[in-house]
C-alpha cells in the first residue's frame, strides 16, 4: 500500500472515530443517570466557611496563565485521546486549542460571561459539537461562577454553594471541604435532575504559583466521561500576544 493510501486510510479512521465520539456524546443529552447531591439546607452552615468557599472558587487559578492538558474521553467504553493548549486572560476568557495526532481538532474561546466563540472549524469536529460539549467542559472547569450563594451542607459536613437558576432552569452546585478551602465537586442540575458531575481528583503545585491548583478532573455525564489532567501551567511575566501556549 502506498504512503498516500495509508494516509487516506488513517484519515478515514480518524473521521470515523470523531463521528462515533460525537454520536455517543449526543446521546448523553437525554441521559440523567448521575447520583444527585443531597443538600441539607438547614444544617447550620458556618458563615466564615461559606465566605472562604466563595473566595476559594473565585480564585482557583491565576488571573492569567497558560496550560498544557492531556485528556481521555470515553463514550460507551470507547476511548479517545487528545491534547489541549489553554490560555486564560481576565480580558478575553479561556482560549483552547484541541489537537490530535492529525493536527488541530477545534479552536475556541469561552468568554468570561460564558459565551462561546469558535475561532476555527475543522473537518474533525463540527462547530455545534464544539459549542455544546468542549465549551461546556471548559466553562465549568476553568471559569468561576458569578456570585454563588450558600445552599447548605451535605450529610458529611461539606459546604455547598449554588448559582441562581438560569432561564432554562439549570443551576450549578459546587461542593467544598467543610472549612471551605478546597473545591471538590460540581454538579449541574436541570428540572430537578443531575446530568453533569465533576470530581476534582487532585491538586498540584506549579512553579511560580503560590498555591496548589486543581490539576486532575473526572467528568461524568451519562455515557460521556472525561479524564482531564493539567501537565504544565505557567504564568506569563507580562501580557503578550493572544494565542495558545
Amino acid at each position: 500500500m502506498s504512503n498516500r493510501s495509508m494516509a487516506l486510510l488513517q484519515l478515514g479512521k480518524t473521521l470515523f472515530c470523531a463521528t462515533s465520539l460525537v454520536a455517543g456524546i449526543t446521546g448523553c443529552a437525554t441521559r440523567h443517570d448521575a447520583q444527585q447531591l443531597q443538600v441539607l439546607s438547614g444544617n447550620g452552615t458556618d458563615r466564615a466557611a461559606v465566605v472562604r468557599a466563595q473566595e476559594t472558587i473565585a480564585g482557583l487559578f491565576p488571573p492569567r496563565y497558560r496550560a498544557t492538558q492531556r485528556a481521555i474521553i470515553t463514550v460507551r467504553r470507547r476511548q479517545f485521546t487528545c491534547d489541549g493548549a489553554l490560555m486564560v486572560s481576565p480580558d478575553t476568557g479561556c482560549h483552547l486549542a484541541v489537537v490530535s495526532s492529525l493536527g488541530l481538532v477545534t479552536d475556541l474561546r469561552v468568554n468570561n460571561d460564558g459565551g462561546c466563540e469558535i475561532l476555527k472549524v475543522t473537518p474533525l469536529f463540527h462547530e455545534a459539537w464544539s459549542r455544546q460539549f468542549v465549551a461546556r467542559d471548559l466553562r465549568w472547569l476553568f471559569l468561576p461562577p458569578a456570585n454563588p450563594e450558600p445552599a447548605g451542607r451535605l450529610a458529611d459536613g461539606r459546604i455547598v454553594l449554588q448559582t441562581r437558576a438560569a432561564a432554562d432552569g439549570m443551576l450549578a452546585r459546587y461542593v467544598f471541604a467543610s472549612t471551605g478551602d478546597r473545591w471538590q465537586e460540581l454538579e449541574l442540575v436541570k428540572n430537578g435532575r443531575s446530568y453533569y458531575h465533576v470530581t476534582v481528583r487532585r491538586y498540584g503545585a506549579f512553579g511560580g504559583i503560590p498555591a496548589e491548583v486543581p490539576c486532575e478532573f473526572d467528568v461524568a455525564a451519562g455515557p460521556y466521561r472525561l479524564d482531564l489532567r493539567i501537565v504544565e501551567l505557567t504564568v506569563p511575566s507580562a501580557p503578550g500576544r493572544e494565542g495558545p501556549p
